[in-house]
């Protein structure tokens, strides 16, 4: 193969006159180059893989991966796969790998290091994207498949001054959807496994091409010439291209395809200032952002408003010139100019949480980036179901423990659209969080624990289920804790961690004493982790009490709930994944958010009632409620509680009637509760949704 340095041109021009085609000019933050040492033989690494991709699809066009398959763990088998290269043997060696999956971001320094282990990508790519950079860059890639030359170039802008006089451009290829072997610990082992972000080669060296003009109004463009191998597939191939300070200190990167790829800048569309909202049914939510056309002529631009997750009684439409449109519609815009745009959602009567996108592309320029604004909306959601990256298969466990419990009122996302919402305000109407950790790590992000901390300040409450939690919270070796996640750990959810717990931990047993889950029957844990079982043995501190423990140990306790002046939270050492039994699993969840909602004492609960008390209906409702009752024997009480708890109406019920009918007309939106009080005390609750 050749790998040749076609041309090297600086060029340095002041803002006001700089024309380019691949760069932008105005000041960027930087974006995440994140490095990640694998390699096939790595069992953990495939879950390195998962978080990784979790990253990249939360910052989309902020960052890179980049999988060095490098060490003892990349060296196949016969009939393997080998992604060996010398460059990722020697920048494994020269940054000190020694644990796999490991990687660097940006290879920055951070207090934990340079290689850090994959629970703390998340955050140091947060990190990272709230850094400004001093330049920009832009990358066009071109195939030629009768030659298999690939001519990449490099375009640089600098807005501020460099720290250092030299920096270095690095250029790489790397190559996705190849199939072959790889040790899975988690998922078991797979032969047809589809590697992703593979490492091939350096175009520029290893330590990249350097660049000795790096003050502000620079202006640099490199163009490189690589031969690509005939067993490199091109159309699964990209080309990543960053600049560095020298070896270290990445400032910013980017990629695109290798085949007709360009970050050719066409225009500009703003991002909104805010882009998470509270919504009401049948409220109009409007968003307000600018396209402007930054070629030298008119162009025609194709706009198009879309949303893959809005339920089918929710809308949308974006209105330019005056004009409104939904779906899609194509707009000249004179050169220079800018248009202003306004985005309108309007949620239904679904509950939910919805992304729209509004992308802005070239007509006369299909290979340029799409400009894209996401919009996102929650809407009559009061329980939301939240997942770390790699647990979200759990989560639809906890959406039918809801079911279970009668709510309507509920959705499912990720720990990153939480953070999201709460940072903006968003959660106002969300009542309860049912945090499915799972198996992952870290198991909290400073990030998350600062937004919890204020959802549960201003009354909210949570459900928080899984394994080595405490653990990853302990200052254990390898361990992910920080300061802020472990205090968090044993000044809200009132935890303190005792053991890492073992196969031996094969049952959970209830106290049989406690109000809210005494009843519940001994489940077995199953072994879903692939022979990873670590349940939980922790301590409650004080107001936290205990409410289930390890085959029949006392001092194994397993599971804990709390109860302060702001708010609830159960916490269980498994996830509900772990649990044996489906309907032990789904009560588990619905006594939680029984408890919450303050309808729910499973010592006074009795059987004969739950036949009585039917579901509400129509659910969701608007002004009225028809409650059926079956076989009701005795005189009994029905209470009304509002969404935060709240007695708001008591009927004396006669013997022998078999429907209630309740006027909601006055009441606002959320999720009620009514609970069924025999002549004994005993109780049966249900919830019904009220929609405006």
């Amino acid at each position: 193969m050749k790998k040749i340095l076609l041309l090297l041109t600086v060029c340095v021009f002041t803002i006001t006159v700089y024309s380019q085609t691949l760069v932008n000019t105005d000041a960027q933050d930087r974006s995440a180059i994140l490095e990640e040492y694998t390699g096939i033989h790595c069992g953990y690494c495939p879950d390195g893989h998962s978080i990784a991709r979790s990253i990249y699809e939360t910052n989309p066009g902020r960052v890179s991966l980049i999988n060095v398959h490098a060490g003892t763990f990349a060296v196949p088998n016969a009939g393997e796969p080998d992604f060996r290269t010398v460059d990722g043997e020697m920048l494994a060696t020269t940054f000190g790998v020694s644990g796999y999956p490991s990687g660097t971001i940006n290879r920055h320094t951070f207090p934990g290091g340079m290689v850090l282990s994959r629970g703390a990508w998340e955050g140091a790519v947060d990190d990272i994207l709230q850094l400004s950079s001093p330049v920009n860059l832009g990358l066009s890639s071109d195939f030629n498949s009768s030659t298999r030359d690939l001519t990449v170039t490099v375009e640089l802008y600098y807005t501020d001054n460099s720290v250092v006089s030299s920096n270095f451009i690095n250029v790489v290829l790397k190559e996705s959807h190849i199939i072959g072997w790889q040790t899975d610990y988690g998922n078991g082992n797979d032969p047809n496994y589809d590697h992703t972000n593979v490492f091939r080669a350096f175009l520029t060296g290893t330590w990249g091409d350097e660049v000795t003009t790096t003050t502000m109004g620079t202006f640099v463009t490199r163009t490189y010439l690589y031969n690509v191998p005939v067993d490199f597939d091109i159309d699964n191939c990209d080309v990543v291209a960053f600049i560095a300070e020298d070896q270290e200190e990445i400032y910013m990167g980017t990629q695109v395809v290798a085949d007709g790829g360009t970050t050719l800048v066409v225009g500009d569309l703003e991002t909104s200032s805010v882009n998470y909202v509270g919504g009401q049914p049948a409220n109009i939510e409007s968003f307000n952002t600018t396209a402007t056309n930054v070629l030298s002529t008119t162009e025609d631009f194709i706009f198009t408003l879309s949303s893959d997750d809005a339920p089918v009684d929710w809308s949308a439409s974006f209105m330019i010139g005056g004009n409104t449109y939904t779906g899609s519609a194509t707009i000249a815009i004179n050169s220079g100019m800018t248009e202003n745009i306004t985005v309108d959602v309007l949620p239904g009567n679904t509950p939910d949480i919805a992304t729209f996108e509004l992308s802005m592309s070239s007509a006369s320029n299909p290979n340029a980036p799409m400009l894209v604004n996401t919009y996102n909306v929650i809407s009559g959601v009061t329980d939301l179901v939240v997942s770390n990256p790699t647990a979200v298969d759990w989560a639809p466990l906890y959406m039918s423990g809801l079911d279970a419990a009668g709510n309507n009122a509920k959705t499912s996302t990720d720990r990153s659209t939480l953070i999201n919402f709460n940072s903006f305000g968003a959660l106002t109407d969300v009542n309860n969080i049912y945090y499915n950790v799972s198996w992952t790590f870290p198991a909290l992000t400073d990030n998350l624990v600062n937004e919890l901390s204020d959802f549960l300040d201003n009354g909210g409450n949570m459900l928080i289920a899984g394994q080595d939690i405490g653990w990853d919270n302990s200052g254990a070796a390898n361990s992910n804790g920080t300061p802020t996640t472990i205090a968090f750990y044993e000044d809200y959810m009132h935890a303190d961690y005792q053991d890492d717990g073992s196969v031996s931990n094969s049952q959970v047993d209830w106290v049989s004493t406690d109000g809210v889950f005494g009843q519940v029957p001994s489940v077995g844990i199953n072994d879903i982790h692939n022979g990873n079982n670590y349940p939980e043995e922790i301590d409650p501190i004080s107001p936290a009490q205990e409410i289930f423990f390890y085959n029949g140990n006392a001092n194994k306790i397993g599971g804990i709930r709390v109860e302060t002046a702001n708010y609830k939270i159960v916490y269980f050492g498994i996830g509900v994944e772990q649990v044996d039994d489906a309907a032990i699993a789904d009560q588990m969840v619905k006594l939680s958010h029984d408890w919450f909602y303050g309808i729910v004492s499973v010592e006074e609960f009795d059987a004969r009632l739950a036949a009585v008390l039917g579901q509400s209906y129509p659910n969701p409702t608007n002004d009225v409620a028809y409650i059926p009752l079956t076989g009701l024997e005795e005189d009994a009480t029905l209470n009304l509680y509002d969404p935060m708890g709240k007695l708001i109406l008591e009927l004396q019920i006669p013997r022998g009637m078999n429907i209630i009918d309740l006027d909601l007309s006055a009441l606002g939106s959320g999720l009620y509760s009514y609970q069924l009080i025999g002549s004994d005390g005993a109780t049966y609750a249900r919830t019904l949704q009220v929609i405006r």
